[in-house]
């Protein structure tokens, strides 16, 4: 730990590695960038869809209680919308039995991965950290950014209104919910925790529980939690593929550009992620539309067939 913690020197004073610890470095990056990669696409593109949907079964706080459509503006309605909905999240993980259990261990398994790899992901960002890569942080930490999601869903909002429609007001006071949810749950958890960010030079593994220090915020990372919260729910709320793509890509960038800063571990960046991913969705599926599906099915029988249809509702 303190090896770890004295190789880690403010930027533009790092020590210089010797012949030996360069080429040891350098024979261990594969396989860190290996697990890494294989850690983050296994997690955001093939286990979180899954998990969220054994974690967060959409439902309004009662059992069967069918979906209600989300209000559209900004009333009492909407205020009621927003607690019950506040209720239904925090409800939600009494309601986990065995195969919920086993997906929320997935989730603190991958992150265990990512934990143990924090410092060596930190020293290789920020050996190739570059003029044109500050730049293009600059600009894609402030999708994560609370004031500036703030002011899109605002505006958002008031597209909506002024174009007559429903659906955009709709995404819009979702996504609003989503991002307020993902913000308590953070702030919540950045105390409890309590861990040291990259730039208080106190190593990858230094927590200071209930510590009101800025310093000491560094788990889980708020504006990738943000950006996700925010990208899932308007996925969510659409069908089109470009608006997933592009609220996914933005999200990812806003996430990265934390690591890249020195403001977070890649680890407090993953579950950030996956914890706006998990409100996001389950904030939108509350209130999906009901799906309705029908089908034909034909029985054989003496004498001729059986007719059925099926009427299901997703």
């Amino acid at each position: 730990m303190e090896k770890k913690a004295a190789d880690m020197l403010p930027h533009g004073k790092r020590k210089k590695l010797a012949p030996t610890d360069r080429g040891q470095k350098k024979e261990r990056l594969p396989h860190i960038l290996l697990i890494l990669a294989l850690s983050f696409l296994s997690f955001f593109y093939i286990s979180l869809p899954a998990l969220a949907s054994g974690l967060f079964p959409a439902e309004h706080g009662q059992e069967g209680k069918k979906n209600q459509t989300s209000a559209d503006r900004i009333n009492q309605s909407y205020l009621r919308q927003v607690g019950q909905d506040f209720f239904s999240l925090v409800q939600a993980p009494r309601k986990w039995e065995g195969p919920e259990i086993m997906n929320l261990a997935a989730v603190i398994g991958t992150g265990t991965v990512i934990f143990t790899l924090d410092q060596d992901i930190f020293n290789w960002v920020a050996e190739r950290r570059s003029s044109f890569s500050q730049d293009v942080a600059k600009i894609s930490t402030r999708f994560g950014d609370g004031g500036f999601l703030l002011v899109f869903t605002s505006g958002l909002y008031i597209a909506g209104e002024l174009l007559g429609q429903p659906n955009l007001r709709r995404g819009a006071l979702l996504s609003l919910e989503s991002l307020t949810f993902s913000s308590l749950i953070v702030a919540s958890l950045k105390f409890l925790g309590g861990r040291a960010r990259p730039h208080a030079w106190e190593g990858s593994q230094s927590f200071r529980p209930f510590s009101f220090s800025a310093k000491h915020t560094s788990f889980p990372s708020g504006h990738a939690s943000a950006a996700f919260a925010v990208a899932t729910t308007l996925a969510c709320s659409t069908e089109n593929k470009i608006i997933d793509v592009s609220a996914y890509s933005l999200a990812t960038m806003a996430a990265l550009a934390r690591v890249h800063d020195e403001a977070h571990w890649a680890s407090d960046v993953l579950v950030g992620s996956a914890l706006g991913y998990f409100v996001g969705r389950y904030v939108a599926n509350l209130h999906r539309p009901e799906e309705r599906k029908m089908s034909f099915l034909f029985f054989p029988r003496r004498g001729g067939l059986t007719f059925s249809l099926v009427l299901t509702f997703d």
